[in-house]
């Protein structure tokens, strides 16, 4: 069974509306195809793995590379594996990126049992990634709770 996963730069404008139509869209394609799969967006960007016979794999890779939603695929992996890691989904979307404490931990765990270690690492970090203004809006967030903290240790 041939595993592919890539990550692209979404288009601008691109909501989590649209991705979520998009992921439904590819869901009913994929169930004829027989391919399983996990989407993830991070407001920036996409991180797909794609899962099944090889020919469809590539066939449904194809149609992706012509959309123009995303540009400047970037593939991580294309390797033959023994098991499904997810064998139940025809395609799932997931929208991060993750902030917070043990939103990571959380996250993880939201993926299925049988994945294989190094792809849940590579989508948790992926996940876990923010841009520089999601960095500096947790910064400011994180600020606030630790003010309020303290001049309630204060009182």
């Amino acid at each position: 069974m041939l595993s592919l996963m890539y990550v692209s730069r979404a288009e601008p404008g691109i909501t989590p509306e649209d991705v979520k139509g998009l992921a439904h869209r590819a869901a009913e394609n994929n169930a004829r195809r027989r391919v399983t799969g996990l989407l993830a967006y991070n407001s920036l960007s996409f991180m797909q793995l794609l899962e099944g016979e090889g020919a469809a794999v590539l066939e449904t890779m194809r149609g992706i590379e012509r959309d123009s939603r995303h540009s400047g695929i970037t593939y991580i992996r294309q390797d033959e594996r023994e098991n499904r890691e997810c064998p139940d989904w025809s395609m799932r979307s997931l929208l991060t990126p993750l902030a917070g404490v043990r939103s990571a931990t959380v996250f993880t765990g939201t993926l299925p049992p049988q994945m294989e270690l190094d792809t849940k690492i590579l989508f948790t970090s992926f996940a876990s990634s923010l841009t520089a203004e999601q960095a500096r809006h947790h910064a400011e967030q994180s600020d606030r709770v630790m003010g309020r903290q303290r001049e309630a240790g204060n009182d």
